[in-house]
């Protein structure tokens, strides 16, 4: 009886520990790659000098993530205080992209769309600015870029007035003029 009772709670812990290293939170798997490439959905872009990429996310065929913080998220998994994240995907071109674009940021307040060029790629860019809390506001900037038959979407999110937005702006832009679309 005293085995089946010890091979019963050796059991209870092997599924106990399983089920906490599951529900483990996972570490950023991040690379740092200043000056590298990294390719997913279609895209291959120049990861700027100090910032890396989700190696994970990208190895599934999600999008491409860069931040300049190695992804380390703070809490509730916001950016850190001066950090930016830069974000590429893509999906198949909807027949009207003005509409398209009204449609997916209906419900954000964006200020208006305009025409962008980043080196030969034009596109339409918005922006839009969420509060998270009083006094904190999270500004986003997506270019739309429609390549053959296919819409990249390039974002940039960054906490409001950041102190570096110029060099944040600059590294978005020289993202977008790097691509490598399909």
């Amino acid at each position: 009886m005293n085995a089946m009772i010890k091979n019963a709670w050796c059991s209870i812990a092997a599924v106990a520990a399983a089920l906490l290293l599951q529900s483990a939170p996972l570490l950023p798997q991040t690379r740092t790659a200043s000056g590298g490439w990294v390719e997913a959905r279609g895209a291959r872009v120049h990861v700027p000098d100090g910032w890396s990429y989700n190696q994970r996310l990208a190895a599934a065929s999600g999008p491409i993530n860069l931040t300049n913080f190695g992804g380390a998220y703070a809490r509730g998994g916001l950016l850190p205080p001066d950090g930016a994240e830069i974000e590429v995907t893509s999906l198949p071109a909807p027949p009207n992209i003005v509409e398209y674009i009204k449609t997916e940021l209906k419900s954000a307040k964006v200020d208006r769309l305009q025409e962008m060029a980043a080196g030969e790629r034009s596109g339409i860019q918005a922006s839009y600015v969420e509060s998270i809390s009083a006094g904190a506001s999270l500004k986003t900037v997506v270019s739309y870029i429609v390549h053959g038959p296919i819409l990249y979407k390039f974002y940039l999110s960054y906490w409001s007035g950041s102190r570096n937005e110029q060099g944040l702006a600059a590294a978005f832009e020289q993202v977008i003029k790097e691509a490598q679309l399909r």
